[in-house]
């Protein structure tokens, strides 16, 4: 019930006294893996490894050996994560998913072996509680979150086994630790603090509960005013029974992205962001791009500029969470994640990266600043200061393009969706978001026909697999039931920065359900007054509609031209059938054969909106002047 309860604290105490007295091996293996579960939580990742492998040992199974693989993971034991890994796709067959992991692992063992260009310190040295989320304050000090004994609240965080969390500042050279500002701290659990460019309004984190681990965490602002800092307030687009957390400012302070679970209350945490107006309100939040918001959590952003820095537990990583780095581009869409490297992320947990602009640097140090890890020896999140060393340049060896293709590895990940309409199975209605498309058939083949690759994605829609280089790939995703979707992905020309021996190329396939014998509309196809020929608006959809052709060689579609009801009725009946004649005329110049079209012109006789006709307005007459196509069986 404790474990249940999210209260790993009390939970772990339990167990171990509840599994000494188990006698049941199948029982003893379940204690075992709770204990785990329950150590992983608490970040106590060797305590954890001990304890699935006891549950291992009872036979506990495959969710055992995948949780030993994980903590191993998280100590930097990647020899031991891949052999278990290997266990597991002999056990399970998950091939895909597991066969990443392994690559991964096999990655950060190439990178652990390479000098680090960061060196980095413990910042506290003394202290057996998790402090975390560092951020400047006025030059001089930083502030934090921070376990402590010495937190406002007395009582004890049942996840944790420690305090409450409060905020607290230190100079960054070095004083007493005191606790944050009165108005900031409660007997709540506070953190993650983040100010604006003039130290005048503050955000942070608190939840809302008395810590049995089902409370809910908000966004919280600040103002302060004649040096005191005013009573918090809840932003105002928070809702109820959503988590929240880790607020930061971006593009010169107008837009603050966090981390949040709108989209599956309970589920993985994504990165939102709102825009703040000038009239001091907020917009409605959006999710950042899916190349930064992935099937796992990512969390901690932290703001430098138009750069984004954050964490993710499912982005190409070492273990747990590393620290990516994004940038906003010209066109103001977020550049792809970077991986920051090996050194500053581990195979533990590391986030809440920061930049400090204003210290003074040795010469050696090209950059430093501040991050959190609950990397191997530290066992709780520690903060760490670190130092960006200045490279010296390195002589450059002369290299055969064969040793150059042997130490690059180019990978694609592939993503499966269907799109969710607002109104279920309904094609012609708006699409408000999209699913997972599990077991989907992927299949990579070059520009020669040739296949690379070929075999079904995961539970979560995910396909990972290495690619050549110097080839233009198809990838091609179909599902029984399902449209087939295509990509092209151009792997010329590839560019490796310096010292990179890895890249991955993100693909996203969207296939959509066949609905056959639905009339599904074709947006932007429309007509002059009394004339069928294609305007150039149209050729967009149109070529839309040639490439599913393609992809789909299996259907046949009927194309449908309707008009309002203006006009005589055998006059219409003409007109709609010459329209949807130069739909399939169009399509045939673009090599669709002609056996896989029909055309039927049903003028006015399948009215949408029955307006009477002398009063009907411009947006009826549209509403019902359409042009649709629907599969039909072959």
């Amino acid at each position: 019930m404790a474990y249940e309860r999210k209260q790993y604290a009390v939970a772990a105490s339990m167990l171990e006294e509840e599994y000494i007295a188990t006698k049941n091996q199948a029982l003893k293996g379940r204690k075992a893996y709770l204990l785990g579960q329950s150590y992983l939580k608490l970040l106590e990742y060797r305590d954890a490894r001990s304890w699935f492998e006891k549950a291992i040992g009872h036979e506990y199974g495959a969710e055992a050996l995948g949780k030993y693989a994980e903590s191993s993971k998280s100590i930097e034991e990647y020899e031991s994560a891949i052999g278990a890994y290997r266990q597991l796709i002999s056990m399970t067959g998950r091939k895909q998913e597991l066969e990443r992991e392994i690559l991964l692992c096999q990655q950060a063992m190439t990178s652990k072996l390479k000098s680090s260009e960061y060196q980095i310190e413990r910042l506290f040295t003394n202290t057996t509680v998790s402090d975390y989320s560092p951020v400047i304050y006025e030059n001089d000090f930083l502030v934090f979150t921070s376990e402590r004994k010495e937190s406002t609240g007395k009582d004890i965080y049942n996840w944790t086994g420690e305090r409450f969390a409060d905020i607290f500042i230190v100079q960054k050279n070095g004083s007493e630790v005191k606790r944050f500002d009165s108005a900031i701290n409660t007997s709540q659990n506070e953190g993650t603090p983040w100010f604006s460019k003039n130290m005048e309004t503050m955000y942070f984190t608190r939840c809302f509960g008395a810590g049995a681990g089902d409370d809910f965490c908000k966004l919280m602002v600040s103002k302060r005013e004649n040096d005191i800092w005013g009573e918090p307030e809840v932003l105002p687009f928070t809702r109820d029974k959503i988590n929240y957390g880790q607020a930061t400012l971006v593009e010169n302070d107008s837009i603050l992205v966090f981390s949040a679970d709108i989209n599956e209350p309970g589920g993985p945490l994504d990165l939102y962001y709102t825009e703040l107006y000038s009239d001091g309100s907020w917009s409605e939040p959006e999710p950042l791009p899916e190349s930064i918001n992935s099937q796992g959590n990512e969390m901690f952003p932290t703001g430098d500029g138009d750069t984004l820095y954050f964490s993710s537990d499912y982005l190409p990583g070492f273990g747990g969470f590393d620290i990516f780095k994004t940038y906003l581009r010209s066109d103001k869409k977020w550049s792809i994640p970077i991986n920051i490297g090996f050194g500053i992320n581990s195979g533990g947990d590391d986030f809440s990266f920061i930049v400090d602009y204003q210290a003074k640097k040795k010469t050696t140090v090209v950059q430093q600043g501040y991050f959190t890890s609950s990397r191997v020896g530290s066992g709780k999140d520690d903060i760490f200061r670190f130092f960006k060393l200045r490279q010296e340049p390195t002589p450059v060896l002369v290299e055969t393009e064969k040793e150059k293709e042997t130490k690059r590895e180019l990978y694609i990940t592939v993503r499966a969706f269907t799109p969710l309409y607002k109104i279920s199975d309904e094609p012609n209605s708006e699409i408000v978001g999209k699913s997972p498309l599990a077991e989907t058939f992927i299949k990579i083949t070059d520009e020669a026909g040739q296949k690379i690759s070929e075999a079904y994605s995961d539970k979560n829609g995910f396909y990972f697999t290495q690619a050549p280089e110097g080839k233009t790939l198809k990838i091609i995703g179909a599902r029984l039931g399902y449209l087939n979707a295509s990509k092209i992905s151009d792997t010329r020309n590839i560019l490796f920065k310096e010292g990179e021996t890895s890249k991955t190329i993100s693909v996203e396939l969207i296939l959509d359900k066949i609905y056959a014998d639905k009339e599904i509309n074709l947006k932007n196809i429309y007509y002059d007054y009394d004339k069928w020929d294609i305007k150039d608006e149209a050729k967009p959809t149109l070529d839309d509609l040639v490439k599913l052709l393609n992809d789909n060689p299996q259907i046949n579609i009927q194309l449908s031209s309707h008009t309002d009801c203006r006009g005589t009725d055998e006059y219409n009946i003409v007109l709609s059938q010459k329209r949807a004649q130069s739909v399939v005329d169009y399509l045939i110049s673009k090599n669709i054969e002609a056996q896989r079209l029909i055309a039927i012109g049903y003028g006015e006789t399948q009215l949408i909106d029955k307006c009477v006709c002398e009063t009907c307005t411009e947006d009826q007459h549209q509403i019902n002047r359409r042009t649709t196509f629907k599969i039909i069986k072959k």
